[in-house]
């Protein structure tokens, strides 16, 4: 059987030296011959609109999501996550007061050097803005965005370098992954991350039929911590948040500083992780580099993350 026959079993495919490591789902005495082709078929699209500064993320033919990288507001984003029957896993509201600044699927630090590049209204607050893509490519298994920033000061002086990765993989809309990097270069100065509660770097917000607020949400961390009462502030490797038709996870990477990562998770629908304001702050020398990885999944809600999390720190590194 091809692998084109069975793509829907497939959960990820593992790049190694020797080509690719292919996880997929069988009935217990099931077996499959995967006989590897590449028959031109697009599984992942990437459309780049350059006159409105936006990309275009399809999987086999339908929109996922969107990626704006606009000048016109403070940082880029990530827009709506679609689920397979067109509603959202997450907020994208530009229109509101409440927290305008978590869009969908966003990054950012509410103190660099005393400069905030969380929020977005007030003093004192700083912009993420785009410079390049690096790399936009399609393909049959995944698709790629690299993207160069610069983080600037409120004076609008620079204040650090950022490059952002995101992977998109093609699999059946049951689970669907985005691996999410972030890479910060000291690039002009020393650079010192306050131990502030407006951080991520990674932050979520979900849709509000999904938040444990306006919606009927559940939150769960990887130890077994039910609401945010319970999974705020603590450490875990991994934190669930969803209703009884869709949820999110995001899986802390292995090697991510103080692993593993603590979450700023709110009811009303914020989904971060958060080492700086539970864990303190910390220092990059000028010249240095610090990365966060993480994996972020969107699926039908009696999908087990803990199963998907091994094969996240197994297979990504």
């Amino acid at each position: 059987m091809e692998i084109k026959a069975i793509r829907e079993m497939i959960e990820e495919p593992i790049l190694t030296d020797d080509g690719e490591v292919v996880i997929a789902t069988l009935k217990e005495g099931e077996t499959a011959d995967l006989t590897p082709c590449d028959d031109g078929t697009i599984g992942v699209e990437i459309e780049n609109d350059e006159e409105n500064k936006v990309l275009t993320v399809k999987i086999k033919g339908e929109v996922f999501t969107t990626y704006t990288y606009s000048d016109a507001l403070p940082k880029p984003y990530m827009g709506k996550i679609y689920t397979k029957t067109g509603e959202s896993f997450t907020r994208c509201d530009l229109e509101t007061k409440e927290h305008p600044h978590q869009r969908s699927v966003f990054f950012g630090v509410g103190d660099i050097n005393g400069h905030d590049l969380w929020n977005e209204k007030g003093e004192n607050k700083g912009r993420q803005t785009h410079q390049r893509f690096k790399k936009i490519s399609s393909g049959t298994e995944y698709g790629d965005i690299v993207e160069e920033n610069i983080w600037f000061t409120s004076e609008g002086e620079k204040l650090i370098d950022e490059e952002r990765s995101f992977r998109f993989y093609n699999q059946s809309s049951r689970c669907r992954y985005i691996d999410a990097e972030i890479k910060f270069t000291a690039t002009y100065c020393d650079i010192e991350f306050g131990d502030t509660k407006e951080a991520g770097p990674l932050g979520i917000r979900m849709a509000d039929e999904l938040n444990a607020k306006d919606g009927n949400g559940k939150i769960k961390n990887s130890y077994g911590a039910k609401g945010e009462k319970e999974a705020w502030g603590k450490s875990a490797v991994f934190c669930e948040y969803g209703n009884d038709k869709y949820k999110v996870a995001v899986f802390d990477n292995e090697n991510n500083e103080r692993y593993p990562t603590a979450w700023h998770i709110r009811d009303y629908g914020l989904f971060a992780a958060n080492n700086l304001f539970f864990k303190g702050g910390l220092k990059i020398k000028k010249g240095e580099s610090l990365v966060y990885k993480y994996r972020i999944c969107f699926a039908d809600a009696d999908v087990d993350m803990t199963d998907r999390f091994i094969i996240y720190n197994v297979g990504v590194k």
